[in-house]
């Protein structure tokens, strides 16, 4: 979240913001930088709300209204993210990686949206953790900026390489907390089906997508 409240900043459009290396996005295209920092920061202060159980419990309103603005925020974002992506200095490798990174955070978002609709729960969760776990790659990323910095090292080769690991470490790391947590056919035996309030339908955990 304070990576959510840093990327605010960048509304002002103030390119002394940024290192000299990151600069030269915003100056590439400053509505596409701002849109894609600002929403992307809106996105990163939402999305860890959706995951508090006594909140959606307790509040479903709340959290179908915050889902829908989080969807909204990364529609924004994520495609704001192609012009910055391909605006960068640090040449193809680095943009067709971020472009990609762009690509999986819409693809991952549309699809946990197209669930919930079609009440998809269990496969909603699933691909909402995929979604986050990806808008977190912007926290990964500045993380891993501080490595050059710290250490002085040549800052280009490992911004092209965080270009790619900052997202795809995410996405591996999102499949092993699934795959740890996934319910086994027992357990889902056990808990019996789940009565859906739509249409009277009766639907089940074994019926939701388990990838």
């Amino acid at each position: 979240m304070p990576i959510g409240v840093y990327a605010l900043r960048y509304w002002s459009g103030d390119p002394a913001l940024l290192p000299y290396e990151l600069r030269v996005n915003l100056l590439h295209n400053p509505p596409a930088f701002i849109l894609h920092t600002s929403f992307g920061g809106l996105a990163l202060l939402l999305a860890p709300w959706q995951f508090v159980g006594w909140l959606r419990r307790m509040h479903p309103t709340v959290h179908r209204w915050v889902g829908r603005t989080y969807v909204g925020c990364a529609l924004i974002s994520g495609v704001a993210a192609y012009p910055v992506a391909f605006g960068t200095i640090a040449g193809p490798i680095a943009s067709a990686g971020f472009a990609l990174m762009a690509t999986a955070w819409l693809g991952t978002t549309l699809v946990a949206w197209c669930a919930v609709r079609q009440r998809r729960y269990a496969a909603h969760r699933r691909w909402m953790i995929r979604s986050f776990a990806l808008a977190l790659s912007a926290v990964t990323l500045r993380i891993a900026l501080l490595v050059p910095v710290q250490l002085q090292l040549d800052f280009m080769p490992v911004y092209r390489v965080t270009s790619w690991a900052s997202w795809i470490l995410n996405l591996l790391l999102a499949e092993l907390w699934l795959w740890l947590t996934a319910p086994s056919p027992a357990q889902l035996v056990s808990a019996g089906p789940l009565h859906g309030t739509a249409g009277g339908a009766t639907r089940s955990h074994t019926s939701n997508e388990r990838a």
